[in-house]
């Protein structure tokens, strides 16, 4: 990553020439209808591996996302896209067998009211290497999580509630490719984040067709893949995959 960053650094000045001549904003707002197919073990509890369809219930939904990005000619200076995934869930299910979560037995034949949230923000820091009818913009984000996987389990009127934080902040690696079809307004742009380290590895990719009027109003459709994967990272494995279809509105000043 070091040796990729440090390229990063070295390349700026063979972008300047390319970055946005003038200040841009881009806008856009939209759903997510995803599958989630995920399983972690809490290596400090049991070595229970739970999957979250079969124990909990959860196997996917439909989430928010939005973004905003500035550009801007000052040299050296990034550009800067913050944007906005709430990716959360809940689910009812009955145990078929026991379970061991967050240190807490969970009992066979339990109820279990479980929730999933994986929502989290991403601060895009990127500069432009080229811009005109090939765009490639090349940079790095920090995705900051704010969920939890949570369950409560109930059986002959004792109650068991776990739960698994997932709070915390990677830093990853962001690029961007995007061809525009002179004279249409029509686009095609693939994009995607990447980090790995310590038996931990996080990835998310995203293929996008979207047409542009030339007001600045815009729509957007694609697919987005969210992996994760941990090998004993806070004495956690986990093995999660968020896929699905992506819609939303755009505009352009």
């Amino acid at each position: 990553m070091k040796k990729t960053l440090t390229a990063l650094t070295l390349g700026m000045s063979l972008s300047l020439h390319a970055n946005a001549d003038f200040i841009g904003i881009y806008a856009g707002a939209g759903t997510i209808s995803y599958d989630l197919s995920a399983d972690f073990t809490d290596l400090t509890g049991g070595a229970t591996q739970i999957d979250l369809e079969n124990d909990l219930g959860l196997k996917g939904d439909s989430g928010n996302y939005f973004y905003v990005a500035f550009e801007h000619p000052i040299p050296f200076l990034p550009n800067v896209k913050i944007s906005h995934s709430d990716i959360s869930e809940s689910g009812t299910t009955t145990l078929n067998r026991e379970i061991v979560f967050d240190g807490k037995t969970f009992p066979a034949g339990a109820e279990v009211v479980s929730t999933a949230d994986f929502t989290h923000n991403d601060f895009t820091f990127y500069y432009e290497f080229l811009d005109n009818w090939v765009n490639l913009d090349l940079g790095v984000t920090a995705r900051q999580f704010d969920g939890e996987i949570s369950g409560q389990a109930s059986l002959q009127g004792n109650t068991v509630t776990a739960t698994q934080p997932l709070d915390f902040v990677a830093p990853m690696l962001y690029g961007m490719a995007q061809f525009d079809l002179p004279f249409t307004g029509l686009y095609v742009q693939a994009s995607g984040n990447w980090v790995g380290f310590g038996g931990a590895q996080l990835m998310d990719l995203w293929a996008k067709l979207g047409y542009e009027f030339s007001f600045g109003l815009g729509v957007e459709a694609g697919f987005r893949k969210l992996t994760a994967e941990l090998d004993d990272v806070d004495d956690t494995d986990a093995d999660i995959t968020l896929d699905g279809t992506y819609l939303a509105a755009t505009f352009h000043f």
